[in-house]
């Protein structure tokens, strides 16, 4: 699979979670996630073009094309069993427009949905990225964000790689256009960093009209900032464990 990497201990999983990473960021983020996650667990990580393995590849600036083409296709061969997402940042907002495009091709819904550092998709909208786009805006955006070592942010050859990536991923959200469609009617949980200051909290908790009817919303603060889900990584997997053990059926066992 060309966009997918499939890093499952176990060769049939009772549950997959698909992770997708925030802007800038590769399938490589959660390469060690499933040593810490119980083995009944299948991780799947999305890597986009223009990202970690494939950074040679033109990245996508058309999130409804990205959503609908040929990473819709390979997430629909994993629907045999119970599916979770999880997405950081701009992660969470490609996962979602990824459910609404799967869910316009067959009647489905994920097991559940796992935003982290992001606001609900139908605020996202207002936001202007403008002033991110130029290379200024782009050092200032990885600043603000947090995620970026200090030695990155000082090599000027490594940022020259690394600004038509996160350029073409703000460009994406700046392009993006909320069309409103029923909820995802799934289990919805927001993760957010306690010092993130690029997240409204009270705009996070917009998602909780993604869980539908049955209103099965949670929000959980994590100590640290915009990339909580590296600083506080042990405490992130302890919740996202018993989440996931949470959603699923009664009668699917998760080994420790």
């Amino acid at each position: 699979m060309a966009w997918l990497r499939n890093w499952s201990r176990d060769d049939d999983p009772a549950v997959r979670l698909v992770c997708l990473p925030p802007a800038g960021g590769g399938a490589h983020l959660y390469r060690h996630w499933p040593r810490l996650l119980p083995a009944g667990v299948g991780l799947v990580a999305v890597e986009l073009p223009g990202h970690g393995s494939r950074l040679g590849e033109a990245p996508f600036t058309d999130l409804t094309r990205l959503a609908e083409g040929p990473l819709c296709e390979e997430i629909e061969e994993l629907l045999d069993r119970p599916l979770i997402i999880f997405g950081h940042s701009m992660g969470a907002v490609v996962g979602y427009e990824l459910c609404r495009a799967i869910r316009r091709r067959r009647p489905w819904r994920p097991t559940g949905f796992v935003a982290a550092a992001c606001e609900a998709p139908a605020v996202l909208h207002t936001r202007d990225y403008a002033g991110r786009m130029t290379d200024d805006g782009i050092t200032r955006f990885l600043v603000d964000t947090g995620g970026t070592p200090a030695a990155i942010l000082e090599n000027e050859e490594f940022l020259d790689m690394l600004r038509p990536v996160i350029r073409a991923d703000l460009g994406m959200l700046r392009a993006r256009r909320h069309l409103p469609e029923e909820p995802l009617g799934c289990p919805v949980r927001v993760y957010l960093g306690a010092t993130d200051t690029t997240i409204d909290p009270a705009k996070a908790a917009g998602w909780a009209v993604e869980s539908g009817a049955d209103g099965d919303y949670r929000l959980q603060v994590f100590p640290g900032g915009h990339f909580f889900t590296r600083e506080a990584e042990p405490i992130l997997l302890s919740r996202l464990k018993h989440d996931i053990r949470q959603l699923l059926s009664p009668t699917v066992h998760l080994e420790v």
